[in-house]
C-alpha cells in the first residue's frame, strides 16, 4: 500500500510538472506575431507538451483501446483543448499545477472548469474535469498538512517525545520526495530552519541521546535538502527576518559539513546549499551562476581538504574520531557532485593543485592505492580556516546513507542496520569511491550542459582508467582492498561485500551513456567481471547493483 501511495504521487508531480510546462509553452506561443515560422513553430512545441499532459492524464471516457478511432479522437479533443479562446481555462489550471495551491483553488477549479469547457463538447469536459482531479492536491496531502506536520514535529520534540517527532518528520520526508515544494513555503521553511537550529544547539544531554537515536537532525537535513530546490533563495528586496533565516541556515548546514555531522547529514547539508546559492526560481546567466558557485563552495573545500580533517585515521584514535573522515568525503563528493566549477577552480598557496585535486589525489592515492599523497598540504594555507575546529556543536548521528545517491528514503530504512557492522575504513574507501564517481560524472555532464562557454575541462583519460581498473580490481578480488594497508581492516563479510556493492554499483554509473566512457574504458574482460556482480552472495549487494 505505501509503494503504491508513493507511485501515486509520483504521478501526479509528473503531471503538475508537465502541465505547468504546457501552459508555459502555450503562453511563449500566444506571445510570437500571428502568422509567423516562430509562432507555428511554438505552437507545434506547445502541441507536443500537451500531448505529453494526456498520455500522463486518464484516456477518454467511453473509447477502448481497441478502437480504431482512439488516436484521432484524442487528437480532436486536445485540439479543441489547445485552440479554446477562454483564457479563464488555463488560468485556472495554472493555478492547481502547482502543488502548494489552495483548497479554494481546487474547490474553484471543479466548480468552473465544466462550465467553461461546456461549449468543447461532452467528451472535452469529461477529460478536462479528469485532468484537474488527477492534478490537484487533496485533503490529505497539500502544504497545510505539511505545515501542521512540521509544527507538530517541534512541539512534539519540546514535550521531550523525540519518537513522536520523528514520525511527523517521516511523514513530511515520505511527501515531499514528489511535492518538494510543499515544504518550500514560508512558513515551512522558517518552522524547519528553527527546528534545526534548536536541535543543534539548545539541547539537554539526555535530549542529545534521544536525537541520534531518531535521527532527528538527518531527517531535517534531509527534507531541506529536497526542499531547497522550491525555495526561492535570498535576494536584495528581503526583510530582515528571512535574511536572518538565510543566514542561521548556511550556518547550521556549514557546521554539519566541516564538524560533527553524518555522512548523510554533509551530503544533505551540501545539497540545500547549492539549491539555496542557484535556486530553480532564478534563471542566471552561466558567469553569475559560477560566481556564486564559487563564492559559496570554494571557502567550505578549503576547509575539507586541510590536513587536520583529510587524513586517514590511525589505529590510537577514538572510534568517534575515526568516523569523521567519512563524512568529510561525502561532503567533498556532494560539493564535486553540485559545484563542479569550484571543484575545479585553482587552488591557492605553493602547491599548483586545486581544492579540488587535492581531495581527488587522497582518495584515489592514499585511500584506494595506499600510497603517500603527492598534494604537500601545508597547515599555513589553512591559518583562516583553524577556528571552525574549535566549535563544538552536539553530535546529532542519524541513519547512514547506503549509496552514493543514497538520499532514497527505502534503501537507508531498508540497509540502515546493516551498517553499524562495517567498519570505518571500509567506509572510507566507500566514500573516497563517491569522490572519484561524484567529480567524474559533474564534470564531463556540466561541461556539455553549458557548451562551448564552459571553462570546465573533462578528467583525463589516464585518470578515468585507473579509476575503472581500481573498481575492477575491488571485484577481482572478491570484495578485497586494492590496497594491502587496509586489507586488516576490511577482513569482514559484511565489509567485502560493501566493498563490492560500492565498486559495481559506481562502475555502472560510469557506464551512463551520457558520459560516453563505456566504449573506451571498459573491456569484454571488464564486462564479464562486472557481471559476475549480478548474481552477487550478499542480497543486499545484489539488490543494490540490480537497482542500479
Amino acid at each position: 500500500a505505501f509503494k503504491w501511495m508513493c507511485a501515486l504521487f509520483s504521478q501526479r508531480s509528473q503531471l503538475q510538472r508537465a502541465l505547468g510546462l504546457y501552459l508555459d509553452a502555450r503562453v511563449k506561443a500566444k506571445g510570437c506575431e500571428a502568422g509567423s515560422a516562430e509562432a507555428f513553430t511554438a505552437d507545434a512545441e506547445a502541441m507536443e507538451k500537451l500531448e505529453v499532459v494526456a498520455s500522463l492524464s486518464s484516456p477518454l471516457v467511453g473509447i477502448s483501446s481497441s478502437n480504431s478511432d482512439s488516436t484521432a479522437d484524442m487528437s480532436s479533443v486536445l485540439k479543441r483543448f489547445h485552440t479554446a479562446k477562454d483564457k479563464h481555462i488555463f488560468r485556472i489550471l495554472s493555478t492547481i499545477a502547482s502543488p502548494t495551491h489552495s483548497p479554494s483553488a481546487r474547490k474553484r477549479a471543479f466548480d468552473e472548469l465544466p462550465k467553461r469547457t461546456k461549449g468543447m463538447g461532452a467528451v472535452s469536459v469529461a477529460w478536462t474535469k479528469a485532468l484537474a482531479r488527477r492534478c490537484s492536491m487533496g485533503a490529505f496531502v497539500n502544504f497545510e498538512s505539511i505545515e501542521h506536520c512540521i509544527i507538530l514535529a517541534q512541539e512534539s520534540f519540546e514535550a521531550n517525545d523525540c519518537k513522536v517527532s520523528s514520525l511527523f518528520l517521516t511523514c513530511v520526508k515520505t511527501m515531499i520526495a514528489s511535492f518538494p515544494a510543499l515544504a518550500a513555503t514560508k512558513e515551512s521553511f522558517k518552522n524547519l530552519v528553527e527546528f534545526l537550529e534548536v536541535v543543534r544547539t539548545d539541547v539537554t544531554p539526555e535530549a542529545k541521546k534521544e536525537l541520534e537515536e531518531y535521527g532527528i537532525v538527518t531527517l531535517i537535513s534531509d527534507i531541506l535538502a529536497k526542499s531547497a530546490s522550491s525555495m526561492p533563495g535570498k535576494g536584495n528586496g528581503d526583510d530582515e527576518e528571512t535574511i536572518s533565516i538565510y543566514e542561521t541556515l548556511r550556518s547550521q548546514l556549514l557546521r554539519l559539513c566541516k564538524n560533527d555531522g553524518t555522512p548523510e547529514q554533509a551530503r544533505n547539508s551540501v545539497h540545500a546549499l547549492s539549491s539555496l546559492v542557484n535556486p530553480v526560481s532564478q534563471h542566471l546567466s552561466l558567469p553569475s551562476r559560477v560566481k556564486k558557485e564559487k563564492k559559496e563552495f570554494e571557502p567550505l573545500l578549503k576547509a575539507l581538504v586541510a590536513p587536520s580533517r583529510l587524513a586517514v585515521p590511525d589505529d590510537s584514535m577514538a572510534s568517534k574520531q575515526k568516523s569523521k573522515i567519512v563524512s568529510v568525503l561525502s561532503a567533498i563528493a556532494a560539493v564535486a557532485e553540485c559545484a563542479p566549477y569550484a571543484f575545479n577552480s585553482t587552488g591557492e598557496g605553493k602547491t599548483p593543485l586545486c581544492w579540488g585535486e587535492r581531495a581527488i589525489d587522497f582518495s584515489l592515492n592514499a585511500v584506494l592505492l595506499g600510497k603517500n599523497t603527492s598534494s604537500n598540504l601545508s597547515n599555513e594555507e589553512y591559518s583562516s580556516d583553524s577556528g571552525s575546529e574549535s566549535e563544538t556543536e552536539s553530535p546529532a548521528k542519524g541513519r547512514r546513507s547506503s549509496t552514493a545517491r543514497g538520499n532514497k528514503a527505502a534503501v537507508a530504512s531498508s540497509k540502515g542496520n546493516d551498517k553499524v557492522n562495517i567498519s570505518v575504513h571500509c567506509r572510507m574507501i566507500c566514500a573516497s569511491i563517491e569522490v572519484l564517481i561524484c567529480h567524474i560524472r559533474a564534470t564531463i555532464v556540466r561541461a556539455k550542459a553549458d557548451g562551448a562557454k564552459s571553462e570546465l575541462e573533462a578528467p583525463s583519460t589516464e585518470h578515468v582508467a585507473k579509476v575503472f581498473k581500481t573498481l575492477i580490481d575491488i571485484l577481482e578480488q572478491n570484495g578485497q582492498p586494492p590496497s594491502s594497508r587496509n586489507e586488516r581492516y576490511c577482513k569482514t563479510v559484511q565489509d567485502q561485500a560493501e566493498l563490492r556493492r560500492c565498486a559495481a554499483t559506481n562502475l555502472l554509473r560510469l557506464c551512463d551513456a551520457n558520459l560516453q566512457l563505456e566504449n573506451t574504458h571498459l573491456t569484454p574482460k571488464m564486462w564479464h567481471i562486472l557481471s559476475a556482480t549480478f548474481l552477487d552472495k550478499d542480497i543486499h549487494a545484489r539488490e543494490s547493483i540490480m537497482e542500479e
